[in-house]
């Protein structure tokens, strides 16, 4: 892959007190609110960038709105808002408060009924009385009642539309979820440049199930905003819940190297780099039969984290490496073999990280390695499992830091039995290797729709199909695969296992003639 850099020119951003507010690279909103032109300008490019979820220049496009005109009260509103990420289940209060707490020390004052909700809607997200999942439903209620009293305020009724989504703390929740992505429509139909409003209904309806319903989304918002990283990458979630390799490749290009952009413009270090895309883009290419590019990536992905170490960057070698493997199936190539320090990272990532070696293992026929590698897992369940049970959450660790969510331990739980059935095959106990592809099955099916490249590295549906192609058990595995293409369409393996395994029965079929 060439590392060349194509710096883009200078962001032009046009905003004034009339409306609408916009940014022709950013998209187009429209709020009034109260301060200096120069103030203004500064807001509204804040609040654009907040909407595509890029916190960080937001905050700082906020921050410079309250240094000209520190009595802007909005600006203050803006920062705030900046460390709430609603759909990452993430939150940092106490940074928040910080800002409240310059806006009570500047003396501003909301200069508007608007801007008075607007803030005190940030009395309701921080309030520390409260656990973070209390505050969301709390806000939630909050911005229902807003909703109501300005119904046609498009920026009032997309952050509903966004705190219906957070308001989900785990999974998807499809009637929420719908209710959001009505609202998010309605603002797309009268004003089709709403960053907000393009981004939140993409999430809305990221499945397979309902990926047609924003598929207009997808394919107008990396247009609409391209300055912003995050909006050149969510078409692809649309694209990956529909199949279409070449539109997911091609938006985490751009989505990637617009991160690198900015992080040559700003001087930044390589966390600046979009690994998520990087991620996805790998993901792309796999799907797509494009090994070899996937490989450079990854390769490059062992030279950022190296050059900067850092969790995030350990967290997405990990992700590029079992993803690599699992869909090449190359377990005793050199990628097979990397070791990442992971003790520091979350149950997500350390079950993903069990899942290669445990590959690894079963790929040598090193039973000892496979059970050690098991027990590590199960210790690991445990330990998350008492933490999220019996722990006082808020007493414990600090409040911007998220403990395991049920979905987590579920994942890793049915990573666990995927190693207790790999572990029987190296055993030679077909009834057990199969009793736990089938309860990793069940335990799987039990969660939501996983966007992107699977959580659980191998879908289980695709790993007991193998197993049963390999027992000749052809009809079986064409019904495990074609569950595997329900819920991920154009997946490549499964596509394979389903050309083999009706090959194979029409072999049968033409046999018994």
């Amino acid at each position: 892959m060439t590392r060349t850099l194509f710096l883009f020119l200078a962001i032009a951003l046009f905003a004034c007190n009339s409306t609408p507010k916009q940014s022709g690279d950013l998209g187009v909103v429209n709020l009034e609110v109260q301060g200096s032109p120069e103030a203004v300008e500064a807001f509204n490019r804040g609040l654009l960038l907040l909407h595509s979820f890029e916190y960080e220049d937001a905050r700082e496009s906020f921050r410079t709105a309250t240094e000209i005109d520190s009595a802007m009260a909005m600006a203050y509103w803006g920062e705030a808002m900046t460390f709430n990420h609603p759909i990452w289940h993430r939150q940092k209060p106490d940074s928040a408060r910080a800002v409240l707490n310059r806006y009570t020390m500047a003396g501003a004052e909301p200069e508007s009924d608007l801007e008075a909700d607007f803030l005190e809607s940030l009395e309701v997200l921080y309030n520390e009385e409260f656990e973070k999942d209390q505050r969301d439903d709390n806000y939630l209620e909050f911005y229902t009642e807003m909703a109501e009293r300005y119904p046609k305020n498009h920026e009032v009724q997309s952050f509903y539309a966004l705190a219906l989504l957070g308001s989900v703390e785990d999974g998807r929740d499809v009637e929420v979820y719908g209710e959001a992505g009505k609202i998010a429509a309605q603002i797309v139909k009268e004003n089709p440049q709403h960053p907000g409003a393009l981004h939140y209904l993409i999430h809305a309806y990221d499945d397979p199930g309902h990926a047609t319903l924003a598929m207009e989304a997808a394919e107008t918002y990396a247009q609409v905003a391209p300055s912003a990283s995050h909006a050149l990458h969510m078409p692809s979630h649309i694209f990956v819940a529909k199949g279409m390799w070449d539109a997911v490749i091609a938006s985490n290009i751009d989505s990637y190297q617009a991160s690198v952009d900015r992080m040559v413009a700003k001087d930044l270090d390589d966390d600046a780099r979009g690994y998520h895309a990087y991620h996805w883009l790998e993901y792309g290419y796999l799907q797509n039969g494009e090994m070899d590019k996937a490989a450079v990536l990854l390769d490059s992905m062992m030279i950022h984290a190296e050059d900067t170490p850092s969790k995030r960057g350990r967290s997405h070698l990990i992700y590029l490496q079992g993803t690599y493997l699992a869909e090449t199936g190359d377990w005793n190539s050199p990628y097979a073999e990397m070791a990442i320090d992971a003790s520091d990272l979350s149950i997500t990532v350390k079950a993903k990280q069990y899942f290669i070696n445990a590959m690894r293992s079963y790929s040598k026929g090193d039973a000892d390695s496979l059970r050690a590698t098991q027990e590590l897992l199960e210790a690991l369940i445990r330990r998350e499992s008492l933490f999220a049970d019996t722990l006082d959450f808020k007493l414990c660790i600090p409040s911007d830091i998220s403990k395991a969510r049920p979905s987590d331990i579920v994942a890793a739980k049915a990573i666990l039995y995927q190693v207790y059935a790999l572990g029987y095959m190296l055993s030679g106990d077909d009834e057990l290797a199969e009793e736990y592809l089938v309860k990793s099955t069940e335990l799987e099916d039990s969660g939501d729709y996983s966007y992107g490249p699977p959580v659980i590295q191998k879908p289980t549906h695709e790993l007991y199909a193998d197993w049963l192609l390999s027992k000749e058990r052809y009809a079986e595995a064409l019904a495990e695969y074609e569950i595997v293409l329900h819920r991920a369409p154009g997946r490549r393996l499964a596509t394979i296992g389903v050309e083999e395994a009706r090959a194979q029965i029409g072999k049968d079929q033409t046999a018994a003639i």
